[in-house]
């Protein structure tokens, strides 16, 4: 073989061994790209995951949040039309009150209403505007329920006779007594004041007398001069009140110490002993 021959040879050969080397070389370069690329896709994978959890879980608390704020909706005063009076009869507790039940009104035609009372009274005028307007309630059609939680004192008691419903708690209680109020200026002035707070007080008993069972004149001579305390069962016995809030039942207690135990005595027995 010639010499030409033999380096062609050797030329093919060296050929053949770079393009293999090439060839691996080349898919080494892809092997580590596809590791790569697979590297990569677990990467993002597990991104995505962590994204997508992310997202249900805002998704979870968000809805947690607004099953929050729909309960609390629902149980609001005015999703139950639950107003509550804790305050003295002035013109600055009933004024808030009005514009509420009015509210509700137009907003809830005909729904009923609780009122909540705790009130030592106050005044007159402004308590039989907030008295005549719960009547109004009444006649639009709502079922107005009062519940005296504490005490329905003075224009509290009179409050009280307003609702369709009227209930007291067990240890609450109302007070019935004359109009309080004061006067001065000349004779004749103080003389017409009188008279005027003569007339508010048999108005404020014919209100009492008109679902009791007792006479205008009968509460007129019973609260003369005096504060006139009314436990819950006397409100209801008497007609001031329809029925006492509901209550567990009461948990009976045997009454007095319990008897002490007495001592075993010692056995008087003796045993026969044998012969």
């Amino acid at each position: 073989m010639s010499n030409d021959s033999k380096n062609s040879d050797t030329s093919a050969t060296s050929a053949d061994a770079k393009l293999k080397e090439l060839q691996v070389e080349q898919a080494q370069v892809n092997l580590a790209k596809a590791r790569r690329a697979e590297a990569y896709d677990a990467v993002y994978q597990a991104a995505d995951l962590r994204r997508i959890n992310a997202v249900a879980e805002t998704a979870e608390l968000d809805l947690a949040k607004k099953r929050r704020d729909s309960a609390r909706e629902l149980a609001s005063p005015e999703e139950n039309l639950t107003y509550t009076f804790y305050n003295d009869v002035s013109e600055e507790s009933v004024k808030p009150c009005l514009a509420e039940l009015s509210r509700w009104s137009r907003r809830f035609p005909g729904k009923p209403i609780t009122i909540i009372l705790n009130s030592p009274g106050g005044s007159v005028i402004d308590g039989l505007g907030l008295f005549d307007y719960i009547l109004k309630l009444r006649a639009d059609g709502h079922h107005v329920t009062v519940v005296v939680l504490g005490m329905a004192a003075s224009m509290g008691g009179i409050l009280l006779q307003a609702g369709d419903k009227r209930v007291i708690g067990k240890y609450s209680q109302v007070l019935i007594h004359e109009v309080a109020a004061g006067t001065s200026g000349k004779l004749p002035a103080m003389e017409d004041r009188v008279a005027y707070y003569k007339s508010l007080w048999l108005q404020l008993s014919e209100i009492l007398a008109e679902r009791s069972l007792m006479s205008v004149s009968q509460i007129r001579t019973r609260a003369s001069r005096t504060d006139w305390w009314l436990t819950s069962k006397e409100a209801i016995e008497l007609g001031f009140a329809d029925e006492v809030l509901s209550a567990p039942a009461p948990v009976k207690v045997k009454k007095g110490l319990p008897k002490a135990k007495t001592p075993c005595k010692p056995s008087s027995r003796t045993g026969k002993k044998g012969k």
